[in-house]
């Protein structure tokens, strides 16, 4: 398998994977995960998988690739290359190896489900099918988000030893550093009094600054 890393458009890593894999070729898209709410209103957060390194998809082929049949893909934007030659990436032997056995994968599953809905023309109910797109992950842990983070505010997640800003409250626009992250709440290490104190914050209300 010849391996390289091709340039695609952000956001759309999962598509472009999912078109070269009915191409026949292989792929892996370093995968991270991160809690946001389902949509605007929903209250809760549940956990959403993101492309580790946006715009980048590497692909597999078992020859030579065509590569004017690759380039011609709407969503594929360049190949990493060096002198002008497209650069392959399993030359890097062990290493791209244990790279690929640390990271999660991820990989567009388009599948036809029954579902109830309206029929507009018919003015009644009916099983129609239609089809669903979701986010396979699969590999081992070690980018999954941290629990906690399904507490904080989202693009605003912090960890210990991160300076964060207290945004609600009597110590509102207070800036400190967290000490120890504990279920939904952190000990901040504020200066208070002339002095630095510590004090525990429900972590929805605070933010990274």
């Amino acid at each position: 398998m010849q391996w390289y890393a091709l340039d695609v458009v952000r956001q759309k890593e999962y598509v472009a994977g999912h078109i070269l894999q009915r191409m026949g070729c292989a792929t892996f898209i370093p995968t991270e995960t991160r809690y946001r709410k389902r949509n605007r209103y929903a209250k809760g957060k549940i956990e959403v998988p993101f492309a580790a390194l946006p715009g980048v998809v590497f692909v597999g082929f078992l020859s030579a690739p065509n590569w004017l049949r690759v380039m011609s893909m709407h969503l594929v934007q360049g190949v990493l290359s060096i002198d002008d030659h497209p650069r392959r990436i399993d030359t890097a032997g062990q290493e791209w190896l244990r790279y690929r056995a640390s990271q999660l994968d991820g990989y567009l599953v388009v599948e036809r489900v029954k579902q109830n809905r309206y029929i507009r023309d018919l003015r009644q109910r009916a099983d129609v099918e239609v089809s669903t797109a979701s986010i396979h992950v699969q590999g081992r842990g070690i980018l999954r988000a941290p629990v906690a983070q399904k507490h904080m505010k989202s693009k605003r997640e912090f960890g210990e030893g991160d300076s964060v800003m207290v945004s609600e409250g009597p110590f509102r626009f207070s800036a400190g550093t967290v000490v120890k992250i504990a279920g939904a709440r952190a000990k901040v290490l504020l200066p208070l009094f002339g002095g630095l104190s510590e004090a525990t914050f429900a972590l929805k209300d605070l933010e990274a600054a």
